[in-house]
């Protein structure tokens, strides 16, 4: 039995671990337990809300200076360990970037859920936090594909019969949702 206790949580882009249950994992982590962020995409298709930052430069490397963000922020959260799924930012609904075959919405969805079912089976979670169905009608394709994957992830992780090239099997004891007030 894996006595470490450790939450995971599971977002969208750079940015949402800092706008969604920072003050939970801050806390969490001040405790001791063992804090692991998963995020689906590298935050390509991020707006530029600064308009001293909206420069070429920066639109150029948005990638890059999103990661970077994305480690300070998990640095001052707390957060133990920072896992990139992989995938590209798939922009908002019905944008150009939604056809970009690397994008998030556009994975094959077992490919995405075997991705975080590696990740779960590896840090061995009590306690997975993530977007429920609806999001409070934010639709963003990325966060919708968040909430489609965990879900199943969590009930595959637990499957000794399940690519047990993956690791072995974890239960997750309880899944959380970050809501909108």
């Amino acid at each position: 039995m894996d006595e470490r206790l450790c939450i995971l949580t599971v977002h969208a882009h750079p940015d949402d671990e800092a706008s969604k249950g920072a003050g939970t994992i801050a806390r969490y982590h001040a405790e001791g337990i063992r804090t692991v962020l998963v995020c689906c995409t590298g935050g390509e298709e991020g707006d530029i809300l600064n308009p001293a930052m909206d420069r070429p430069e920066v639109r150029d490397n948005i990638h890059a200076i999103r990661r970077a963000e994305l480690d300070d922020a998990a640095k001052v959260i707390g957060y133990d360990e920072v896992v990139m799924l992989g995938y590209r930012d798939s922009g908002m609904a019905e944008t150009e970037s939604n056809t970009h075959p690397d994008c998030f919405a556009m994975a094959p969805l077992d490919e995405a859920v075997d991705r975080l079912v590696e990740i779960i089976r590896a840090e061995r979670p009590q306690v997975i936090v993530t977007y429920p169905d609806d999001h409070g009608g934010y639709r963003h394709p990325d966060h919708v594909r968040v909430h489609d994957i965990t879900q199943p992830a969590v009930e595959r992780a637990v499957d000794h019969g399940h690519r047990p090239e993956l690791g072995k099997p974890w239960g997750v004891a309880k899944v959380y949702y970050s809501m909108w007030s």
